[in-house]
């Protein structure tokens, strides 16, 4: 049998010490729906532990404010629809370095939720019936439009343009669909402890995004390009 020297020895527990206090890789724990096509998880699971990130969806909200249009607007509704948002954040020491990835399950959409229109404003202020709601919610969700049964997500890829202290203009790049659409949008955020918020607000046409608004009665009802955008995000170190 071969002895080994003290030395060897020495060095083999050394490795041994330093491998179990080497920082552990965040834990990536897909979600029950799973994550997007082609999602970019992996990048989270080899970046700095401290430096990522992973969005809280129940903290988390995106929030769509559609607005009725034409000669005939008056017979139907302004419409919120919203949704949890799930996804990662790379805070980078270099912030010109840092992103997000973040998706949306187009199938958890909530349309004209009571509570969301009486936030909403006096815009919002008449309730749909459900029979409308449900009708809304069918449109929005169907082939035309964001075509949920072939398409289940909505992916967003976020990259900084101009950093500041506790506000920085972002690019988001929105794949509804087959198609990414690139809009920019400045964003504050701000650390306390493990979490990390982040909120913005924005406008952004149906156009831009490759979408027909849905339309009625020879486009005497319609919905109007602008879709204004609210998102919030509350994030946890791992």
């Amino acid at each position: 049998m071969k002895i080994q020297s003290p030395n060897r020895i020495a060095l083999l527990l050394i490795a041994v010490v330093m491998t179990g206090c080497a920082p552990r890789p965040p834990q990536i724990v897909p979600p029950a729906t799973g994550f997007p096509a082609g999602f970019p998880a992996a990048f989270y699971s080899i970046v700095p532990r401290e430096a990522m990130y992973r969005v809280v969806p129940e903290r988390s909200s995106l929030i769509l404010k559609v607005y009725r249009t034409g000669a005939l607007a008056a017979l139907g509704h302004n419409h919120v629809i919203e949704s949890h948002v799930d996804g990662f954040v790379y805070l980078a020491d270099d912030l010109t370095n840092a992103r997000a990835d973040l998706f949306v399950p187009v199938a958890g959409f909530v349309v004209d939720d009571a509570a969301a229109r009486a936030a909403a404003g006096p815009d919002f202020a008449t309730q749909p019936t459900a029979s409308d709601i449900e009708g809304t919610r069918a449109n929005m969700l169907g082939p035309k439009l964001l075509d949920a049964e072939k398409s289940p997500f909505i992916v967003v890829h976020v990259a900084p343009m101009h950093v500041g202290a506790e506000s920085t203009q972002v690019q988001l790049s929105i794949q509804i669909r087959d198609r990414v659409a690139t809009v920019p949008v400045d964003v504050h955020w701000s650390r306390s402890g493990d979490e990390l918020s982040i909120r913005g607000t924005f406008e952004v046409d149906h156009a831009t995004l490759g979408l027909t608004p849905f339309s009625a009665v020879g486009g005497a009802l319609r919905v109007a390009e602008k879709i204004d955008v609210a998102v919030t995000l509350l994030a946890k170190a791992r």
